[in-house]
């Protein structure tokens, strides 16, 4: 135990020493520092209206997630990191603790509404999400205005129904340098096996847009539909290969790289519930679980969207506003049992708790390292 925390001593001081920024002349670093007062300036004005109608939901000392005001002292939040708990509360902008209770829930969107008697918030008003650019400049509001989180949209709507999507079923090497992306795995029986793509294929080129690095193309999969037939040029050995595979509706069971598994999980926590919604945008901001519930605004201060769920390391899924415009019209089903409290995420309430956790990470990681050494 001694030798492993000294070698993580080592090796955490070795990286920071190359990780060191240069010293930033007083003047620049001045500038920059007024650049970023002006920026964030702007991003306050235009989370103006998103402050007034989100609110975080509580259990005890524990804060859940987030909640927009839907009127008449109703709040919209993410289902799964609140029904499980039996006395949950809010603070209004008066920082005054107001009990909250289920009214009903959508099950197939994992949304609850809370009855909230006593707080006064305006409804919020919902922005068509469906035009939004792919690069569009996003932000995950707080109460008090300020940007949480700011990222782009990277993955226009698309559902993450396996009967929705469409599977080419490959497994990437998410290091790979150089032109295209590399094919580590291709599942058997997939629509990549059935056109012959094979496992050291470079894949260079989708639907006719050029194919620059994996998370490129990783993200124009996940837009693919059931049944859609794209041209997929790639590169084997001196070979330059064209072919149209028949993407499969059924899921087919891609395995993720483990190191990206590892950095996901070692790079905040996981919503629980972060799959099969019928219609979802992605952005790269960075969140964490307890998050969920957020409003998402464009620079127009237009709320897009709510934060539905922390899918991995960069990737946050948000409903879109004209969705949720529409599901709030219908009337929510009733809640019949709460789900066992086992079923929560695990909080890691001291600081110990985290440490131990951040230490196993590290020794899992090292030991992965060796591993791979011992193999060359």
């Amino acid at each position: 135990m001694n030798t492993f925390l000294l070698t993580t001593s080592l090796l955490t001081a070795a990286l920071s020493a190359q990780l060191m920024p240069p010293k930033i002349p007083v003047a620049d670093r001045e500038a920059t520092t007024e650049q970023a007062e002006t920026i964030f300036k702007t991003l306050r004005a235009v989370n103006d209206e998103a402050k007034d109608v989100v609110f975080p939901i509580y259990t005890g000392r524990q804060r859940l997630a987030y909640g927009i005001s839907i009127g008449e002292g109703r709040l919209l939040a993410k289902a799964s990191e609140v029904v499980v708990n039996a006395i949950i509360y809010t603070v209004d902008s008066d920082r005054q603790s107001l009990r909250a209770t289920i009214a009903g829930v959508y099950p197939e969107h994992d949304l609850v509404v809370l009855n909230v008697p006593n707080l006064t918030a305006p409804a919020a008003k919902w922005a068509d999400a469906s035009q939004l650019a792919e690069g569009t400049f996003l932000i995950a509001v707080l109460p008090d205005g300020e940007a949480h989180a700011m990222g782009v949209l990277s993955v226009q709507e698309r559902s993450l129904r396996t009967e929705d999507q469409g599977f080419l079923g490959i497994q990437m090497d998410p290091q790979a340098v150089g032109k295209g992306v590399r094919v580590e795995a291709v599942v058997r029986d997939s629509a990549a096996d059935e056109v012959g793509i094979v496992a050291g294929d470079v894949i260079t080129m989708i639907s006719g847009e050029e194919v620059k690095g994996f998370f490129e193309l990783s993200n124009r999969l996940r837009r693919l539909e059931n049944g859609e037939k794209p041209e997929i040029r790639l590169i084997r050995g001196e070979q330059e290969l064209s072919v149209t595979p028949t993407l499969q509706g059924r899921e087919i069971n891609e395995r993720r790289s483990d190191q990206l598994e590892e950095m996901d999980r070692m790079s905040g926590t996981r919503s629980q519930v972060r799959g099969n919604f019928a219609n979802v945008i992605q952005s790269d901001m960075e969140l964490e679980a307890s998050d969920s519930g957020l409003p998402v605004v464009d620079l127009d201060g237009r709320i897009v969207g709510m934060v539905i769920a922390r899918e991995g390391r960069i990737s946050t899924l948000i409903l879109p506003g004209d969705d949720l415009a529409k599901i709030i019209e219908e009337k929510p089903q009733p809640l019949l049992e709460r789900p066992p409290m086992a079923a929560r995420r695990p909080a890691l309430d001291s600081r110990r708790e985290r440490m131990q956790g951040e230490l196993d990470d590290m020794r899992r990681m090292m030991q992965q390292l060796q591993d791979e050494l011992n193999r060359e």
